[in-house]
């Protein structure tokens, strides 16, 4: 996967299978087969630590003295040396040597390396061995940890859990999730359903259950709580394929859900006195990987069942269901669907990036929980998989540097996730995936071990560092609610005195993998004594011994402060005693022009303050090449963290482009820096929608004048064109593409989603009080929980035939369309649309193979977006609305672009909730961002 904007999902979760299976989990017979193999013989030579895990807590002076240990296994005898060096993330050098080795023939013998006295922090051992002959023998590099201490023993109400994968050598793999401070792992190994219910009213006995209650007992004694999961069928009891084969287990539902429901309880009831959370399925993709032939109302028919079946014994025990946060809302919680909401706790997959739409899907997952659980939700979230990998998600950067960056996306993802918990007081378990110390596995890609070296990578210290300083922690409030560069996290630790966690946040650059596009700069607090301060690797950087220090910022770097200090105490050192001095406090967007180019317009330019303090701002504009603005420099007083204004310049006199492209320069300066100056310019375009007729399907002439916007998808361009008239909102769009992608027709197979084929998707925020928005009116609204209130997808179906569909509206509950669920008060599917005719609308999708370019003429009926009519038919002759509006072109296939968006070719996206199908990804600056772009509908 070479486009790190699919991260979000594992595209479409193509890891579900193996992921949640894993080798040790597929059973003795199975395990013994696939571990057949010759025994080896033993390497010349092997490098470790003294302790394997590579792993070493700091001492009562806060250091630790790792020990290198070179073992030999030479038929005859070896002399030569073992030149070592450490050094602090890759580059800052910490300690180097030279060690002679004597090794006798046809034994092992080992040679220890002290490596010296090291702080907290990440280190890289490199190690060379060569022989008295001057042969090199062996050249590596292991990672080392130096940790910080952490909490030890058992933590049920603890937020920190791993994806322990039971491929590995069980002794060591607990070893090191207790030292890193892991308290929850997903699984107990021993609960299988073949062994649970090897055969048709056959369940496990005593030997078995006291292997499985072993194991718990076991995971207790490393304070790890173990949560239930039920690893899909027993072998007899599969639903064959869709072509009538058997299929493996995990590849589809129970043939008989009322067999299953009973192999849930009899993996319960044994274990229910030690276990209380039992995850029921992995991912319920409906006509995916886990869940080919069945429907959405089969999954929901299982939870009730197994709901039925446990509760009346053990009310106490929590089911926990789901797989993704619109997946639930689409398939446990659907609107007027039969036996909804039969879990006391549901799942999410957070795959990717640590963006604030994190936030956002985590604190609708709850509200959902709270609103339509049978229990009120009452077990809380569980993010049971979520994290980044070095080559998925930073596939730009070289592989030291992309460990590094996994590393530094650790800490914010899990603070984004507690912050959702604790505003909404309920519980939130978060499993960073995944953690193995030797074994391959499918999605070993996430592993925070080095299998070849058994060795730590940095996020391993990372996550040490975080749960070593916010374990025992209660999360009080986010700092900083109205500053989009900046999120600040305020706890109380368990002797009352306050922490804080402080990051600043990453921005999309088409990647997201370079921190250069991040907000970067200084943070100075003028109340520092008795705070000390910590990075994101456990590095002491500040001792809390002076009254002033000055901190560099860099993005998704968390910086930790342990106080002192009372928890308002910090607060207000951090916030009024504070001073951010960042090098882009402005986010500075010349905005699309609304209506056509002319000396009565505005070039209009918004400035947001994303800071954290109220700032004052001078703005200068520089006119397009051949334009003359009415002014440059604009005063901006009184700038609010969080707070946008539009500065409108009228334009003196103009030129056109017949390109549509115009490029705005700015510089802005801020009172109280001196010296500072921060520049940018962007290529804005004509967006605008007069008032004409447009017929479907005739001349293209009819279009003639009406300025098109331009989009581009990789090689490939894309132009949009919009009009109106009295009954419709015209949509023509021109797509390059050299493969036309295309779904079997919607009544063959409502199953396939439009939005996977090509296709472009239409999304307005036409409604200021959206209903069915779970977050409206939060703090955070702004910063990251916006939604859209219209979407509507265009796709060419197989056979020619073209469809138009509604993804959301207001009474579609912002779900996606699944065939067995109830219908909504708006319903969502295909509407009725076609070339010459249909109620909702006209749509006509041709295709030009000779020219590969794919051309969509739409027409929206004004009853679809009666908000935005009201406010166009009501213009004067001459006026212009400004609609918010975004575009969205898909390119699949083989060779395919992928996704384009408006919103992200216009401005640097902002995050939010819904937006852009799919919904499962929705709302990140990497997959379009929020959608706030203008659009003007004139008269």
């Amino acid at each position: 996967m070479s486009d790190p904007k699919h991260i979000t999902r594992r595209q479409v979760m193509r890891y579900g299978a193996a992921t949640a299976v894993g080798l040790a989990w597929l059973g003795p017979a199975t395990r013994a087969a696939a571990g057949a193999t010759t025994a080896a013989a033993p390497p010349l030579v092997e490098v470790n630590y003294a302790d394997p895990t590579g792993l070493y807590p700091i001492d009562a002076a806060g250091t630790a003295s790792p020990v290198l240990t070179v073992t030999f296994n030479s038929p005859a005898a070896l002399s030569g040396t073992i030149a070592w060096s450490v050094s602090a993330r890759g580059t800052q050098e910490a300690g180097q040597g030279r060690t002679g080795f004597t090794a006798p023939a046809g034994q092992a013998s080992t040679t220890s390396v002290p490596l010296g006295t090291l702080g907290p922090d990440y280190y890289a051992v490199a190690v060379t061995v060569t022989d008295a002959a001057g042969t090199q023998l062996l050249e590596e590099t292991h990672g080392l940890g130096v940790l910080r201490p952490t909490i030890q023993g058992r933590r049920p109400g603890s937020c920190f859990g791993m994806g322990i994968r039971g491929e590995s050598a069980p002794l060591v793999t607990r070893q090191i999730a207790q030292r890193i401070g892991v308290k929850w792992t997903r699984g107990v190994f021993s609960v299988l359903p073949d062994t649970v219910c090897p055969s048709r009213g056959v369940f496990w006995g005593q030997a078995d259950i006291d292997r499985a209650r072993a194991e718990v007992v076991e995971w207790h004694g490393y304070g790890i709580e173990p949560t239930g999961f039920i690893n899909y069928n027993m072998s007899w009891n599969v639903q064959p394929g869709a072509d009538g084969k058997p299929v493996r287990p995990h590849q589809n539902r129970p043939k008989d859900l009322v067999a299953q429901a009973d192999m849930v309880y009899h993996a319960i009831a044994p274990l229910q006195d030690l276990v209380k959370n039992w995850e029921v399925w992995n991912e319920p993709w409906v006509h995916g990987w886990a869940w080919q032939t069945g429907d959405a109302q089969d999954y929901r028919d299982m939870t009730k069942l197994i709901w039925d079946r446990v509760k009346p014994e053990f009310p106490d025990v929590n089911l926990l269901g789901g797989g993704s946060v619109s997946y639930n809302r689409d398939i446990v919680y659907a609107r007027g669907s039969k036996d909804t909401g039969y879990i006391d706790g549901s799942v999410n997959h957070a795959y990717g990036y640590p963006d604030a739409t994190q936030y956002a899907m985590a604190k609708t997952q709850i509200k959902m929980d709270r609103l339509w659980s049978r229990s009120g939700g009452r077990a809380g979230q569980w993010q049971t998989e979520l994290g980044t990998a070095e080559v998925h998600s930073f596939p730009g950067l070289p592989p030291d540097e992309a460990g590094y960056a996994v590393a530094r996306t650790l800490a914010p993802t899990h603070l984004l996730h507690m912050l959702a918990g604790a505003e909404e007081g309920s519980p939130m378990r978060i499993f960073w995936f995944s953690l193995c110390y030797d074994k391959p596995y499918s999605g070993q890609e996430f592993n925070i071990y080095d299998i070849k070296t058994k060795s730590p990578r940095p996020a391993v210290v990372a996550y040490a560092t975080m749960t070593g300083l916010l374990e025992d922690c209660e999360l009080l409030t986010e700092l900083y609610p109205k500053a989009r560069s900046t999120w600040g996290f305020l706890f109380k630790a368990a002797d009352g005195h306050g922490r804080a966690a402080v990051y600043a946040d990453q921005l999309f650059d088409g990647t997201m993998q370079h921190q250069d596009a991040g907000y970067k700069g200084t943070l100075t607090l003028h109340r520092a004594r008795g705070v000390r301060v910590y990075d994101h690797l456990g590095r002491l950087l500040f001792d809390g011994e002076a009254a002033r220090t000055t901190l560099k910022l860099s993005p998704w770097e968390v910086l930790y402060f342990d106080s002192d200090l009372s928890p308002d105490e910090l607060k207000a050192a951090l916030t009024t005693g504070a001073a951010f001095a960042y090098d882009t406090p402005l986010a500075i967007t010349p905005l699309p022009f609304t209506k056509p180019v002319g000396p009565d317009g505005t070039v209009d330019v918004r400035v947001e303050n994303v800071s954290p303090h109220t700032l004052h701002a001078m703005l200068r504009v520089t006119a397009p090449e051949g334009w003359k603005l009415a002014r440059r420099d604009n005063v901006i007083p009184r700038l609010k963290p969080g707070e946008a204004r539009v500065v409108s310049i009228p334009v003196v006199s103009a030129r056109t482009d017949p390109g549509n492209r115009y490029a705005v320069g700015f510089e802005a300066t801020i009172l109280g820096r001196p010296g500072f100056r921060q520049t940018g310019s962007r290529t804005v375009q004509v967006a605008h929608a007069p008032f004409r007729t447009i017929t479907v399907g005739a001349a293209a002439s009819q279009w003639d004048g009406v300025v098109p916007v331009t989009m581009t998808g990789g090689t490939k361009e894309y132009t949009f064109q919009t009009a109106w008239d009295a009954d419709f909102l015209h949509f023509r769009a021109r797509i390059q593409d050299d493969l036309q992608v295309s779904n079997d027709p919607f009544p063959v197979n409502g199953y396939l989603f439009p939005f996977k084929a090509d296709s472009i998707q239409l999304a307005f925020d036409a409604v200021r009080d959206k209903a069915e928005d779970l977050l409206a009116g939060d703090p955070h609204y702004d910063k990251a929980m916006r939604s859209i209130s219209h979407l509507y997808v265009a796709t060419l179906a197989k056979g020619g035939l073209p469809e138009l569909h509604r993804q959301l509206a207001p009474g579609t509950n912002y779900q996606t369309y699944y065939p067995t669920n109830a219908p909504l008060p708006t319903p969502l599917g295909t509407m009725d649309a076609h070339p010459d005719s249909g109620s909702e609308g006209r749509i006509l999708v041709t295709r030009d193979e000779a020219a590969k370019v794919t051309t969509y003429e739409v027409a929206l009926a004004w009853d679809q977006l009666p908000e935005l009519a009201a406010a166009v038919k009501a213009l004067p002759e001459g006026a212009v609305h400004e609609a918010t509006m975004g575009v969205q072109v898909q390119d699949s296939g083989t060779g395919g672009q992928g996704t384009a968006y408006w919103t992200a070719q216009n401005e640097a996206p902002a995050s939010g909730c819904y937006n852009f199908a799919p919904f499962w990804s929705s709302g990140a600056q990497f997959t379009g961002g929020r959608v706030d772009t203008r659009w003007g509908i004139g008269r």
